[in-house]
């Protein structure tokens, strides 16, 4: 999860643009989301340029769409969308999060450009939650299940994988310290969450990286989702 560029934490609903071209698929995602009474789905379209348009008319917070949306591909989808200021001089755009069946190229260009989510159209009902949740704490939210290819497209390395005596040669601390760092905390905000001091923070963090031969913070994200070692908790 990284830091996106199209606004601010939302106070009041989330509100949700639907963009899907199949109406079964849109009533089931707007069942879901609409139990969530912290969330408000504004509308719903059934291709790219209904959705564009929807967006300046309705002003969601979050567009949530499908990748394979007629009309326009993923990447011009998410290019104006996120150009369409919602609120003049305060510049509020909204956030496109993309639902996929599989991953290509087209996907890693529309992160490039400007989307704030990927998830698969498999997901479960708190991964959907979750991820909506996140983007509108105006995170990046990447699917854990693809979240090593998309690393691996972008900053463009091939992680060394540690074995199971590598895993093993943890501490509890170290695997506590692994997930926090996954989930995109800094030294200071897993210090206060574990109670341990920066410092400690900075030498379990290189202990790990040294442990499972890692380069770096973004290979241990990486290394952590690709090996399920992250357990998901929603934001507040």
């Amino acid at each position: 999860m990284t830091s996106a560029n199209n606004g601010s934490p939302i106070d009041g609903p989330i509100r949700i643009l639907l963009c899907d071209s199949q109406p079964m698929t849109r009533i089931g995602l707007k069942t879901i989301l609409s139990e969530c009474p912290d969330i408000l789905v504004v509308g719903e379209t059934a291709n790219g340029e209904q959705a564009v348009r929807a967006a300046r008319r309705l002003q969601p917070n979050i567009v949530l769409a499908d990748a394979d949306l007629t009309g326009l591909d993923a990447v011009t989808l998410t290019e104006r969308i996120t150009s369409v200021d919602l609120q003049g001089d305060t510049v509020r755009r909204a956030a496109v999060v993309l639902m996929i069946s599989n991953i290509d190229g087209n996907v890693f260009e529309a992160l490039r450009v400007g989307a704030s989510g990927v998830l698969l159209k498999t997901c479960d009902v708190d991964e959907l939650i979750w991820a909506v949740k996140v983007v509108r704490e105006g995170n990046r939210f990447l699917a854990p299940q693809i979240i090593g290819d998309i690393l691996d497209h972008i900053f463009g390395f091939t992680l060394t994988r540690a074995g199971n005596l590598a895993l093993e040669s943890l501490t509890l601390r170290e695997r506590e310290v692994l997930d926090l760092v996954s989930k995109g905390m800094s030294n200071q905000e897993i210090g206060k969450r574990l109670h341990i001091g920066e410092p400690t923070v900075k030498y379990h963090v290189s202990q790990t990286l040294r442990k499972l031969d890692l380069r770096d913070r973004v290979q241990a994200v990486a290394f952590a989702y690709r090996n399920g070692l992250v357990d998901r908790e929603l934001p507040g």
